[in-house]
């Protein structure tokens, strides 16, 4: 009998690390195909950083108010292979170990047939390999170079590192806990909401207060040489946070924005996944409190205890996030946890029949289901691995890197960061709008070239028949989406760059 049991569980781990192996390959794969080396704006501003960091490069920098963990980790990554390639398979093996602790974090809570369901649903729903449906636009996919999808992985990393310090309970267990939770604030500023709410899981542990203090000292030692560094290099501890807020601004969306966006995102069987937790846990609930009294029936047991901790978890990001006035889709991806580990345990509801039958034809209903959903994931692989598109922006960066002097400054009031990185010419963001943008640059510091956008959806200004009419600017190269102005202090300098080839 025991030589039977022994071999039952090592075909069980088996299977289990096969999964484990599939999840991880497949995922890393829908991630990474498409590499391109054409990126946008915020994703040139932690490349940038990433230059700054190992190469000191010193024509623009934005580490004074962007999270640095993300352009550390590109750094490191270009120490191994400099390329912008690298950037991209590094951040898609990251973002594709979320599912990984997902699943070891649900199996934990709530047995390996939520766990499965749970990391499948990170792994493979389309929003989160960057397949969006018509209409719907975000800037995240599996592998932008962002710092939403590779936070979240923390989130689910300190997630799985806090229950098995509360299944054998350390210090040194809750102190790791709490330097994830640091990594994560590192990661993204934004993460501080969710790092607060995960720590409440201290109050789990029979010595809570013994719990905290480890988490906070782990939490401290993640944290805390940045934390000196910003007051060094920036004049305050929190200069830096302070600085990402006063930058933190976009268009105004409703309050209930991430309700609506919410089924896009998530995907419908996740809701239905919820439906069914909701029913099975008041069911659940209702069987406790005929056993152990009406108050406390739906907290009757640990695993009860985690499920409202979970709702509670997405709950808060939820609401912090919809508190804002600006909204993007990708800022509650952070919400994608706790939710899938609740949908994950309601679908696992459909499985469970006292009848084999009724067991396989919930299996049968499940993966259709499932196959339904992830089914948009694969219009990835319709494109080539490696998109060789070229993008305007470094078009115009490679015209300027070949006929412009090297210490010619760049004046831009939009899109900065492209021209900081695809160039090595020092780079003069114009971060004034209305009035204010026209008196700035009719008093810009020195000669450069000014780079303006012809109107469109994102940018308006400055208009073009207002820098013809200037006597500081002069045209030399025109493009489809922007002009290259030369502009000159002194009024009555010719131009020195009209030789560049048109």
């Amino acid at each position: 009998m025991t030589g039977n049991g022994d071999s039952g569980t090592k075909k069980q781990l088996i299977w289990e690390w096969a999964f484990v192996v599939f999840l991880l390959g497949a995922g890393f794969l829908l991630r990474v195909w498409g590499l391109s080396k054409a990126h946008f704006w915020d994703e040139a501003v932690y490349l940038q950083n990433a230059e700054v960091i190992c190469c000191g490069k010193v024509n623009y920098s934005e580490l004074g108010s962007r999270p640095p963990l993300l352009s550390l980790f590109f750094a490191l990554t270009f120490l191994v292979w400099h390329h912008v390639y690298a950037a991209s398979i590094a951040i898609a093996l990251l973002n594709a170990l979320g599912p990984v602790f997902l699943y070891f974090s649900g199996r934990m809570m709530a047995g390996r047939a939520a766990a499965v369901l749970a990391s499948l649903l990170l792994a493979f729903s389309p929003y989160f390999v960057g397949v969006f449906p018509p209409g719907f636009v975000s800037d995240d996919t599996g592998n932008s170079l962002l710092s939403d999808s590779p936070a979240l992985t923390l989130h689910v990393l300190a997630l799985w590192l806090f229950l098995r310090a509360l299944h054998q309970q350390t210090g040194l267990r809750f102190a790791w806990t709490g330097f994830v939770l640091g990594l994560a604030v590192l990661m993204r500023f934004a993460s501080l909401s969710s790092a607060g709410l995960l720590a409440l899981l201290v109050f789990f542990a029979d010595e809570w207060w013994r719990a905290a203090r480890a988490c906070g000292l782990g939490f401290a030692a993640s944290i805390g040489p940045y934390l000196c560094w910003s007051r060094f290099g920036y004049g305050g501890f929190l200069a830096t946070f302070q600085s990402g807020w006063e930058h933190f601004a976009g268009p105004g969306r409703p309050p209930l924005f991430y309700l609506e966006s919410f089924v896009h995102m998530f995907s419908w069987i996740t809701v239905v996944g919820l439906v069914l937790w909701a029913i099975d846990w008041i069911r659940r609930g209702r069987r406790h409190a005929e056993e152990s009294g009406a108050v406390q029936g739906y907290l009757a047991d640990e695993k009860g205890r985690l499920e409202v901790f979970l709702l509670f978890w997405a709950a808060g990001v939820l609401v912090s996030f919809s508190l804002l006035r600006h909204k993007e889709p990708r800022y509650v991806m952070a919400m994608a946890a706790p939710v899938f580990l609740l949908a994950g345990i309601g679908l696992a509801t459909v499985l469970r029949s006292s009848k084999a039958g009724g067991r396989i034809a919930g299996t049968v209903l499940l993966t259709s289901a499932l196959a339904y959903t992830f089914a948009p994931s694969l219009e990835r692989f319709e494109s080539p691995l490696i998109d060789n598109e070229v993008s305007e922006e470094m078009k115009v960066a490679e015209f300027l890197s070949k006929y412009v002097p090297r210490d010619t400054v760049l004046y831009a009031n939009y899109n900065y960061p492209l021209f900081a990185y695809y160039t090595n010419l020092p780079v003069h963001p114009i971060l004034a709008t209305g009035q204010a943008l026209y008196d700035t640059l009719n008093h810009l510091p020195g000669d450069g070239i000014l780079i303006a956008y012809r109107p469109n959806d994102d940018v308006q200004e400055p208009q073009l028949n207002w820098l013809d009419s200037n006597p500081h600017f002069h045209r030399f190269r025109e493009f489809p989406s922007l002009v290259l102005y030369e502009y000159r202090v002194r009024e009555t300098d010719p131009p020195t760059l009209s030789s560049a080839p048109q």
